[in-house]
């Protein structure tokens, strides 16, 4: 499994804490084994050993959907994903091209809400 094609824990921490729920098919957990506290992700049809699923973690092509039709999305060399729709431009430079997926859906959410 690619990492980058999945939300990092942080990011989709980012994506519950925004109160956006997405359906995935994975889902990040915190297991406690050993003395050893750590994250892992699962697929949601997984147990967790010793911990509760917390957060969805979203593949690119789940996020990608949630985009808005006739969404402008650019990715730069220096690794910059470029955003340009009707509400506006918005630009965030990250490793991880999901994890700017994420947070480019959580600014259009904001941005909608600030044009109603």
């Amino acid at each position: 499994m690619n990492p980058l094609n999945y939300g990092t824990r942080e990011a989709c921490q980012r994506l519950v804490d925004a109160g956006i729920v997405l359906e995935t098919e994975f889902t990040w957990g915190h297991c406690i084994m050993k003395k050893a506290d750590y994250w892992i992700i699962q697929p949601n049809s997984c147990h967790f050993l010793n911990g509760e699923p917390e957060y969805p973690a979203p593949s690119m092509a789940e996020v990608w959907r949630e985009l808005p039709i006739g969404s402008l999305i650019t990715k730069c060399r220096n690794g910059e994903i470029t955003h340009l729709s009707g509400f506006g431009e918005y630009s965030i430079a990250n490793t991880n091209p999901t994890d700017a997926l994420i947070d480019l859906l959580i600014w259009l959410i904001w941005a909608r809400k600030e044009k109603l």
